[in-house]
């Protein structure tokens, strides 16, 4: 009997394949730490329609931009030009990845029922600047 033994890299390129589109997944293994590390993600249902977070982070290229708690911005980095555009975006919530993209391809939306954020809940930003 002969057993063939395939790479981590195959299989992972595999197991994506079987859950993402080409272009994704393409995109995706340039990254391999990372694209293993989503895998288990991918299986994790949506957050529900009734989900109401405590903690969102918003990470571009694995630099925290937006640290939002329990109602108020904790920080904000202010050093992101306007028409960056990072190849990856991740969101956490309450410390989970619950959205993320690579070179603005979704591979993966759990918020998709949530509600939308209260946006006068940000006007106070107008007036305070954030601090870190």
């Amino acid at each position: 009997m002969t057993i063939a033994i395939q790479s981590p890299d195959l299989v992972l390129a595999q197991t994506l394949r079987a859950k993402l589109p080409e272009a994704t997944v393409n995109a995706l293994l340039v990254h391999p730490d990372i694209a293993a590390d989503l895998l288990p993600v991918l299986e994790q249902p949506p957050l529900g329609a009734d989900y109401v977070p405590r903690e969102i982070e918003v990470l571009y290229d694995d630099v925290t931009v937006l640290h939002w708690r329990n109602g108020r911005i904790q920080a904000q980095c202010a050093d992101v030009e306007i028409d960056y555009t990072p190849t990856l975006v991740e969101w956490l919530i309450d410390g989970d990845t619950a959205y993320f993209s690579v070179q603005g391809l979704e591979v993966i939306n759990r918020i998709k029922i949530m509600p939308l954020m209260d946006l006068e809940s940000l006007d106070p930003l107008k007036e305070e600047p954030c601090k870190p």
